[in-house]
């Protein structure tokens, strides 16, 4: 098993670009790809070489459409990459291994102790990741970690938690994991982890989205203009944390009335009606901050509570949004259910490797 290299990665914005229209599942041939990439046929063609020699795409075989030529059809080729995901909480494990079009060919849960030392942590998530790593083909890219609370992604390191009593604060996940694996590791916040998992097999999708996730917290993620957004301070994204009760019940933050605090609660009381107003405020403020089109729910809590959920959710963005001044906002549920953490942190290091950047280069580039 070999971790992949600078010289593995896609060559260039198009290549990214063709195998984000293969992830849709269609096939896709040389005059349907220069149009929708507006390059040559002969540049599409360079591309389709370089991505199958690779073993990232492949001939399916050819289609006639009257006279002439008949027409290659290409196709992605799942197999050929797989990336492991771990969505960790402060009571257990969820690992997944994902092909690259990001769907799961294996899962594994292991529960956890909150106050675990770092180095048994750390063993746990490992021996997780190499059972994950004996399923499937293709080559094995890295793993993603998607955890709750800030995290910076570039040193992989918990910023901060809920409980000052969390073993792992501060404790540089992404180094220790590194040494212990010998693989690349990813290691993110887990909403920004679930949106690039909802997304990843349907790009340009979720473009300007806002994803909430609801699990043993509250949290949300933003794609603005096909641009996941960080934060000057990686703390993008904090919706659990602001206020929707003036005076309301105090929060591990130190402020009162957070609005994970309060759904947090009212779950606890069994009130599902008013966990959904607090969600469906959050989402409303969130639409009008950014001005997104489409919101995503995800998270265990929501998946219980689903309906009750997506009706106040819709309800509110109705009164909210003014007529004329917004346009339709689409509230859908996460696909992927329990799993959504653990394959989208999967599906950061298929990003990482062969995602789409935010602009393309020109056909002269290639």
């Amino acid at each position: 098993m070999k971790p992949s290299g600078p010289l593995d990665r896609v060559a260039g914005a198009h290549d990214a670009a063709v195998l984000a229209v293969a992830r849709r599942g269609e096939p896709v041939a040389r005059t349907g790809l220069a149009e929708a990439l507006q390059v040559t046929p002969q540049a599409i063609s360079k591309i389709l070489s370089r991505l199958s020699e690779r073993g990232l795409m492949a001939e399916l075989g050819s289609v006639s459409f009257g006279p002439g030529k008949p027409t290659t059809l290409y196709g992605i080729v799942p197999e050929s990459r797989r990336a492991i995901g771990v969505h960790l909480t402060r009571t257990r494990l969820h690992g997944v291994v994902a092909d690259l079009t990001g769907q799961i060919l294996e899962r594994r849960e292991v529960e956890i102790d909150r106050g675990q030392p770092v180095p048994e942590l750390i063993s746990v998530l490992a021996s997780a990741a190499r059972d994950l790593a004996r399923h499937g083909a293709g080559e094995l890219l890295g793993v993603g970690v998607g955890m709750p609370g800030p995290v910076d992604p570039v040193a992989g390191v918990p910023l901060d938690s809920s409980s000052p009593t969390d073993a792992w604060r501060g404790a540089s996940i992404r180094d220790l994991l590194l040494t212990e694996l010998d693989m690349p590791v990813l290691v993110d916040h887990d909403s920004r982890a679930a949106l690039v998992g909802e997304s990843w097999s349907q790009p340009g999708l979720l473009d300007n989205a806002v994803l909430v996730l609801a699990e043993e917290g509250l949290g949300a993620a933003m794609r603005l203009d096909g641009t996941i957004v960080r934060g000057a301070h990686s703390r993008a994204g904090e919706a659990g944390h602001t206020v929707v009760r003036m005076g309301g019940r105090p929060c591990p933050c130190g402020r009162r009335g957070c609005a994970q605090a309060e759904y947090l609660a009212a779950l606890e009381d069994d009130d599902q009606e008013l966990a959904a107003e607090v969600l469906a405020t959050v989402v409303l403020n969130l639409v009008r901050l950014v001005d997104v089109d489409r919101v995503v729910l995800g998270g265990r809590s929501i998946y219980a509570h689903h309906q009750v959920t997506m009706d106040a959710i819709r309800a509110a963005l109705d009164r909210g949004l003014h007529a004329g001044a917004h346009g339709h906002v689409e509230v859908l549920l996460s696909t992927r259910g329990v799993d959504l953490i653990a394959a989208g942190a999967a599906c950061e290091v298929l990003e990482h490797e062969y995602g789409l950047p935010s602009a393309l280069v020109g056909p002269a580039a290639l």
